[in-house]
């Protein structure tokens, strides 16, 4: 039988309500807006990547901005994710086969820590954190750095869940077999359809 690797990204995928930039950036004293509009998002990208701190980003922001220093880490503040309880099941269906399965995620260094402490990663066999990784997703060096780690298998052994189409589009590029995420019930369709008679995955109590 052969051997696959089930990448699973966290938030929106595993966890839900973990956007804290509404919040965050209220508290720093600038108005609400889209994420991938802000004229921070590159500092966004340089957090997730590791490149500078969640505290250094704020600092950065209100320094930018001409704001008062914020005196506490408002991502850590205001970052309370829940779990998705199904795909919770999903993944513990996984780890019972004897599968190996990996966490590949966008995320800051506080968030990492907040998930690490609640067990949110706890059925996973190892976390790829791209604060820790110096890349982020979409970038294919997010993907080439995994690969890297999990020396015995290809990418073409590889199965990516994400929400985002541009991180599923960009594995997909380099032959992973990647999903975007909506619900579980459709992940668990498209794990069956990849492996076929490969799949061990018992899914009966799912």
């Amino acid at each position: 039988m052969k051997n696959y690797l089930f990448i699973f990204d966290m938030g929106s995928v595993l966890v839900e309500n973990d956007e804290p930039w509404p919040e965050a950036m209220a508290a720093l004293g600038l108005p609400s807006s889209p994420r991938e509009n802000s004229p921070y998002i590159h500092l966004y990208r340089a957090a997730a990547r590791g490149d500078i701190t969640s505290m250094e980003f704020s600092l950065l922001v209100a320094e930018r901005a001409k704001l008062p220093r914020p005196t506490e880490n408002y991502w850590k503040k205001f970052f309370r994710p829940t779990l998705k309880a199904e795909t919770a099941k999903l993944i513990k269906a996984i780890k019972k086969s004897n599968a190996r399965i990996v966490c590949g995620t966008n995320t800051f260094d506080v968030y990492y820590d907040y998930l690490s402490e609640a067990g949110f990663y706890a059925d996973f066999d190892k976390v790829y954190a791209s604060c820790f990784m110096h890349t982020r997703k979409p970038d294919v060096s997010f993907w080439q750095y995994i690969r890297n780690e999990e020396k015995t298998y290809d990418f073409s052994d590889m199965l990516f869940f994400d929400d985002s189409e541009a991180n599923v589009r960009a594995a997909e590029s380099l032959g992973i077999h990647a999903h975007r995420f909506t619900e579980a019930e459709k992940a668990k369709e498209f794990i069956l359809s990849v492996l076929g008679n490969d799949c061990k995955i018992d899914f009966n109590k799912f």
